[in-house]
């Protein structure tokens, strides 16, 4: 499988919905306000709905009961609520069929907010970070709907899924795609950030997720963060105290809001129980 045929997947998604597209235009306008977004808002069921759910779910954390739209924008914020429109551009767009990595729609969807939940809890009183993480982690498993509709087509899903199933973690996962497809799902979702006209450090971040390393100096700390985030919470069930063991190493290593980290941790645990 070629790096064309995944471009041009890639090239083949449907344009963004008028809902992401007025949502970009108010985020990106230094005049925008969180009023007109909250119309916009209000005007698509499907985002609206997502967004009152989860300002709603124990994952955020929030402590009173959100009944209004304006609020759980206002509570959220603009990057955040940008991240809930892409989600349910792809919900209602995309053919979310991930059977090759063996990942219900719906599985797939819970998992992205449970991402975004920790970035949002993560970096919550660090806005100058956030504002980035807050899209990047609701869209960072993106590739693998593009890698998993070509495996599809190709007749090879079953195939690809066995192989999924002997992985027992996230480097071992990079391996395999790369061995596949010539590229890791994360460089599938840079691509797709790039066609989009993300920022050039959204497309280091989640290139390199897997080497930060190698990450610009800008993007170097988003991609650690993103590492980190995906190491604990992942479409694929590894085991769970290995996951927080190596995100915790890591985290501890790359010194990144250690104590916050801790204590988010400690609060998405108890609203999802073990």
């Amino acid at each position: 499988m070629t790096n064309e045929t995944i471009l041009e997947k890639v090239k083949a998604f449907p344009p963004l919905d008028d809902t992401v597209a007025k949502v970009m235009a108010i985020c990106n306008d230094e005049n925008g306000s969180v009023g007109e977004l909250a119309k916009v808002v209000q005007a698509d069921p499907m985002t609206m709905a997502n967004i009152l759910k989860a300002a709603n779910s124990p994952l955020y954390g929030f402590s009173r009961e959100i009944k209004s739209i304006s609020q759980a924008v206002s509570i959220f914020g603009m990057d955040t609520v940008k991240g809930f429109a892409f989600s349910s551009f792809l919900q209602k767009k995309m053919d979310l069929n991930l059977a090759p990595y063996g990942v219900k729609a719906d599985k797939f969807t819970m998992i992205t907010e449970k991402q975004n939940a920790f970035a949002v809890n993560w970096f919550k009183q660090k806005r100058v970070m956030l504002d980035t993480l807050a899209l990047t982690s609701f869209l960072m498993e993106m590739g693998k709907i593009v890698l998993a509709n070509i495996v599809i087509e190709h007749e090879k899903a079953d195939e690809f899924k066995a192989h999924v199933d002997q992985t027992t973690s996230l480097e071992d996962l990079e391996k395999l795609e790369k061995q596949v497809f010539g590229m890791s799902n994360e460089e599938v979702t840079s691509i797709i950030f790039k066609e989009w006209n993300f920022d050039e450090t959204m497309c280091d971040a989640i290139k390199y997720l897997h080497h930060p390393e190698e990450a610009s100096e800008e993007a170097r700390p988003y991609a650690q963060a993103l590492q980190i985030i995906k190491t604990l919470i992942s479409t694929k069930d590894f085991d769970q105290e290995t996951q927080i063991a190596k995100a915790t190493e890591l985290v501890e290593k790359y010194d990144l809001e250690v104590a916050k980290f801790h204590e988010t941790l400690r609060l998405q645990m108890q609203a999802v129980p073990a």
